[in-house]
This record gives structure tokens, C-alpha cells and sequence, in this order.
């Protein structure tokens, strides 16, 4: 650590001691290539504050293309290293070695040449001081690597990792295919997250979203849901899009208005309008590029009932009063061995009242979920949910996904009614076809109704809004949209339902006509 005389201080002093507390100081004393470009934006200040925060122990940074994050790493690591007042060991990994060799050797430049670090800190160079590792004269260690699980393991002595920087580590060819988005999660919750040196260890994650089911996006999702839910989040989370709602951008001074509009045109220009909002404004599927939009989504409030006596369900909704429903069930099971840790299965309740518009009343989105539960062990499995939805909601039908892999689910149906001598699930099996795509299947049930306003969800429904906002080529999931379009394939309103003179409903039974003729 540099030696500080807090008394009779020079001006050297002092920029040293400004330095030691404000990381942005750091970076303007020490790394002037980088910091004195541009006037420091307000969100750099926030990312410092965090870093230098030792309380907060999951840290996202999410911020678009070009602004600053490992640069912001960079500096935070030189600052650490150089004022350590003992060991730190710290891992950074990047999305390949193209990225992390670059990375390291900005670090090793800067602590062998950087005249400023060689006056105020001296040699530190340590004995090793290869293009993935080093290791100071203070004893810090830094180990810069190009893969996830290349973390798995470090050690230094005792010791665990203190820091662990996980610094643009998905990309475009690592987030291609669903196995390839659950092993990245995989790795960073057991590799990553469990390497950390325990009671003090850190995680930093820099990135900007790459895909709707990326590890970052999905950090997104759940905070945007924990802050509307308002629970707690186990990460710390600064995330700005480039063009803040005011339309104005949130770094004047080096992507101005002008600036942005040159490359909202260039990719527009280029074919590919998407990649404009992915990069700069944190969206993986713009509203423009999107199939479905917000305009598209109507929400209702309130409660479903159904009536034992007269057998006739019922919405209770806040705005619109009692309506009486048709109710459908779609079921698009991920019985697939190899999908079952990366799709969800999905069951989900639509109810259809007179004036034929759609109301989503409740669904199950879970992974993993077995055919059929254990008895004894509690869970349940598809089986199990479709009796429990038969019932509660009456449904006049259940359209299930039939493929190869669902075949055990119609199997397990069927043996499951002997057993229980419940034979009043009514559900039809549907073949995905061949003809077209999954994504023209349940586009071609759903845009007339969702053109018209015709489909009505809760706010609650957060899973299926986001699905049904992001369809497309580029969308994450698609289990619970699929579901949706499987209930709404045979959906028809209560035709067969009148109401009294008295406000009450009932079933209309036409009656046979008399054979006796005049």
C-alpha cells in the first residue's frame, strides 16, 4: 500500500488520498486514456459507489454497448490491487480468449509502465506473469480466463476467490441453443457462485443481454418482477438503456443524440433494426421487430367461480361484472429428456364468455415436471395437475400437445382415470403437424384474437406477458404462449347458456318436439 502522510500532505498526497476513496478519481489520476475522453456520466459514479461496496455481494451492471463497464473493471481492479492492505485474489472471465488475454495484459501494461503507478506504488511486478495469471509483489492475485469453468477450483493457498468479474461472458455463439443457455446458468450457480470465499467472497457480472433467455436477461426479468412484486433481490442491480424515456441519452458527451441516430439508421440501414435495440436499449426483441406488442395485451381483475348446482362457471371481473364462461385447458408438456432442464411445462386455463373474448384465469409453468407424481413424496407430475384443474375449472376440454415424447402422458392419463374411476376429464390430442413451424402454428390461432383485443390476461401473469411481447425469431421461451394457443384451438363462447329474467343463468335444454301433429 502507497505510504499516506495525512499531515503537512502535498498536492500529490492529496490527488492520492481522492483517489484511494473515489474510484473515478482513480481512474482520472492513473488511467487518463480512458477517463479524460469524455465527461464522466451520473451512471459511472453509481457503478463505482457499488463497486467499492463491500456490503454488496452480487452485483449486476447491465448497461448497453460501449459504456464503460470494463473499463469500470478495469480501474476497480488497478485501484484494489494497488491499495491492498493484504492479499486479494481475484478471477475474471470473459467470453473467449480473445477478450480476456486483452483484458489481463491492459492490467500487466499498466503496472509495469504506467509512470503514476511507478511513482506512487513502486515495482510491483510479482514472479508470475503469464498472459491468464499474475501475481503482485504485494500479494494479490488475478486469474483472467475465457471460459466459466475455468474458474472451478482456484485457490490461492486457503484461500478463495475474493472477486470473481464475470465480464461480457455470453455472447451470441454461446447462447444459440437452449442446452447452451442452461449450462452457462449451470455453471455460474454451481461453479461460479459456490468458488467465492465464503462470508466475504463477491460476484460482479458485466454484460449487456444477448438473448431473451440469457443468464443476464433473465437477471433483468426477475428484478423488473421483484420491484413490481415488491419483494427482495438477492442482486444488486444498475441497468440504463442508452435513450432514457425523456428521449434524451444518458451519455450526452460521447453517445449524444447525433450519435445514436446514426447507429439507430446503420442497423436499420444494415437489415437488422433488432440488434440496435438489443445492444443500446437492453431489449432482445424490440416492440417494433416483435410480432405482438403491448397495444396487443388486455388485462382484467378479479375471480372465477363455478356454480356445483347449475354447473355453469363464472367470472367475477372488477370492470365488466359476472359473466358466465366456457372453460378450455391447452397442455404443452416438455416430456423430452433432453428439454426437460431447459423447458417449462405448462398448463393453462382460458375461459370464453358470450361476447366470445378470451380471459386467461390461471396457469402451471414449472421444469422437470414428471408425468406422473410418487405417491408419498408430495409432487405432483402433469397428470396429477390435470385431474387437480378438472376439479376446479369444469373444463369442456383439455387440447394436449401429442408428440412422440408425450405419448407417456396420454398412457399415464388414461391408467390414472381407471385407477381413480374418474373418467370426466374430456381432453383431445393435438398433433403439432409438419406443415408449418411452431411459431406460424401459434401465430395463426392467435393474431386474429389478439388483433382484435380479444385476449384478456392478469398483470400478475408475468411469464406470458413477457412471452407474448417477445415472439419471434428470437424469443426465449415459448411454452406458455404454446399453451395458451393450444387452449384458445377449440375455444368457443356458452352459447347454451341463458339468463332469467331475474339476473340468474342456466343451462338451456332444448325439449323434444311432440310427434302429435294437428
Amino acid at each position: 500500500m502507497a505510504n499516506i502522510n495525512l499531515h503537512n500532505v502535498s498536492q500529490a498526497e492529496e490527488d492520492l488520498q481522492l483517489a484511494k476513496n473515489d474510484l473515478i478519481a482513480f481512474g482520472k489520476l492513473f488511467l487518463k486514456d480512458d477517463f479524460m475522453r469524455s465527461e464522466t456520466p451520473f451512471f459511472h459514479y453509481e457503478v463505482a459507489d457499488a463497486v467499492n461496496d463491500l456490503d454488496i455481494r452480487q452485483l449486476a451492471v447491465i448497461l448497453p454497448r460501449g459504456h464503460g463497464k470494463t473499463v469500470l473493471t478495469k480501474c476497480s481492479i488497478m485501484h484494489d490491487f494497488c491499495f491492498a492492505e493484504g492479499p486479494l485474489f481475484y478471477g475474471w472471465v470473459a467470453a473467449s480468449s480473445k477478450i480476456s488475454v486483452p483484458n489481463l495484459d491492459y492490467i500487466k501494461y499498466h503496472l509495469e509502465y504506467n509512470d503514476r503507478v511507478q511513482y506512487y506504488f513502486g515495482d510491483l511486478k510479482g514472479k508470475k506473469w503469464t498472459e491468464d495469471d499474475i501475481e503482485l509483489k504485494n500479494g494479490c492475485k488475478l486469474i483472467s480466463k475465457s471460459n466459466l469453468s475455468g474458474i472451478r477450483g482456484g485457490a490461492k493457498l486457503h484461500k478463495r476467490y475474493d472477486l470473481i468479474v464475470l465480464d461480457d461472458f455470453e455472447d451470441e455463439n454461446n447462447t444459440i441453443t437452449p442446452e447452451s443457455r442452461s449450462k452457462i446458468n449451470n455453471l455460474v450457480t454451481a461453479v461460479v457462485f459456490p468458488a467465492l470465499e465464503p462470508g466475504s467472497g463477491r460476484l460482479r457480472i458485466n454484460g449487456t443481454p444477448v438473448h431473451y433467455d440469457s443468464f443476464i436477461n433473465n437477471i433483468l426479468v426477475g428484478y423488473s418482477k421483484a420491484q413490481s412484486e415488491g419483494n427482495d433481490f438477492s442482486w444488486k442491480v444498475i441497468t440504463y438503456k442508452a435513450i432514457q424515456d425523456d428521449s434524451t441519452p444518458i451519455w450526452p458527451t460521447w453517445f449524444g443524440a447525433e450519435e445514436m441516430d446514426r447507429k439507430k439508421k446503420f442497423y436499420a440501414d444494415s437489415g437488422a433494426p433488432q440488434k440496435f435495440y438489443q445492444e443500446y436499449m437492453m431489449e432482445v426483441q424490440s416492440e417494433e421487430d416483435s410480432i405482438f406488442n403491448r397495444n396487443h395485451i388486455k388485462y382484467w381483475e378479479g375471480d372465477f367461480k363455478h356454480d356445483e348446482e347449475t354447473g355453469i362457471s363464472f367470472l367475477h371481473s372488477k370492470d365488466e361484472g359476472i359473466k358466465p364462461l366456457n372453460i378450455f385447458v391447452g397442455v404443452d408438456p416438455a416430456t423430452d429428456s433432453t428439454r426437460r432442464d431447459s423447458d417449462f411445462s405448462v398448463l393453462l386455463v382460458v375461459g370464453v364468455c358470450p361476447d366470445n373474448n378470451i380471459y386467461v384465469i390461471d396457469y402451471i409453468r414449472k421444469r422437470s415436471l414428471p408425468v406422473l407424481g410418487i405417491p408419498g413424496d408430495f409432487k405432483k407430475g402433469i397428470v396429477d395437475h390435470i385431474f387437480e384443474y378438472n376439479g376446479v375449472y369444469h373444463p369442456s376440454l383439455f387440447t394436449i400437445e401429442d408428440t412422440t415424447m408425450s405419448r407417456p402422458v396420454f398412457q399415464a392419463l388414461m391408467a390414472e382415470m381407471r385407477r381413480r374411476n374418474d373418467f370426466t376429464v374430456k381432453y383431445a390430442a393435438e398433433k403439432p403437424g409438419n406443415r408449418m413451424s411452431k411459431r406460424d402454428r401459434i401465430q395463426e390461432i392467435l393474431a386474429q384474437r389478439f388483433s382484435v383485443g380479444a385476449i384478456h390476461i392478469k398483470k400478475s401473469m408475468y411469464d406470458l406477458q413477457r412471452e407474448i411481447i417477445t415472439f419471434g425469431p428470437r424469443m426465449g421461451h415459448d411454452d406458455t404462449i404454446d399453451a395458451l394457443a393450444y387452449a384458445c384451438k377449440y375455444a368457443n363462447p356458452p352459447n347454451s347458456i341463458i339468463e332469467g329474467k331475474d339476473g340468474t343463468y342456466m343451462k338451456h335444454k332444448p325439449r323434444a318436439k311432440s310427434w302429435v301433429t294437428a
